[in-house]
């Protein structure tokens, strides 16, 4: 068995002083760290939004914290992140687009739009997914992005979601390989279907958004990262682990964020 964890959404501000929605995104990612380790993964997935201004000072931050885990991991960009700005900074890895473990291939796509909160995948990018399942000899396949793909009927989130996600269905669809899709971007816990392959979200490590809102809210669920506990026949077990945050400070008065 090989087991994975998925965290996102840290928003890693550049200084001490910020704050996303009155939450210290640096202490809550690494109370959300520290207690993921202790789950003793094969693995980190990064899905996203790493910092929350996409700065060089933010980034070095995060990475700071993750390196400090000795744990092997992978990131992927989200739509609040420069990947060019992320990998040059220091104490960086690269974004690397796939990879095996046990008896898995991992693929990390970009759904990012620059300057865009939406999601989009584009023509480069699902080249990019069917050449890497076209060459996959793994029993299975995990993909990873940041936006979600499917509806998750939540409205103002869902005008968000990956344009394209039919045409990367139908790429999906081709292999029966794929396993899962998993994905940041929503703060929120979400598990669904297509067609056999299993589709999940992650909350963030910092704030969480309420479920099935038509409008921007703030939920009161704690922060979390998902478990990944992958078996060599291709089945597999996941689930979500809270962590409690004292005083973790949440402004639910908040109406929004950039």
């Amino acid at each position: 068995m090989v087991k994975l964890l998925q965290i996102t959404d840290p928003h890693i501000g550049a200084s001490e002083d910020y704050r996303l929605a009155g939450v210290d995104t640096r202490r809550s990612f690494g109370i959300v760290l520290e207690q993921a380790s202790l789950e003793q993964p094969d693995m980190l997935l990064l899905t996203g939004d790493n910092a929350g201004d996409c700065s060089e000072a933010a980034y070095v931050h995060f990475f700071q914290q993750v390196n400090q885990l000795g744990l092997p991991y992978y990131w992927l960009p989200g739509n609040h992140d420069r990947i060019d700005t992320c990998e040059a900074s220091e104490g960086a890895t690269p974004f690397e687009r796939s990879f095996v473990v046990g008896s898995c291939n991992i693929i990390m796509l970009d759904s990012v739009i620059p300057r865009s909160p939406n999601g989009r995948l584009g023509e480069a990018e699902l080249q990019a997914l069917e050449q890497s399942l076209a060459e996959n000899t793994s029993a299975n396949v995990l993909v990873c992005l940041h936006h979600h793909p499917v509806n998750i009927n939540c409205a103002w989130l869902d005008q968000q979601m990956v344009a394209d996600a039919d045409e990367f269905f139908a790429v999906l669809e081709r292999y029966p390989a794929v396993r899962a899709v998993i994905w940041g971007h929503i703060h929120q816990e979400f598990n669904s279907e297509h067609k056999g392959i299993k589709l999940h979200s992650c909350p963030s490590t910092c704030i969480q958004f309420k479920p099935n809102s038509d409008d921007f809210a703030l939920d009161l669920a704690h922060p979390g990262y998902r478990v990944l506990e992958l078996e060599d026949d291709g089945s597999f077990n996941t689930y979500i682990r809270r962590v409690e945050i004292p005083d973790l400070g949440v402004d639910h008065s908040c109406l929004g964020y950039e």
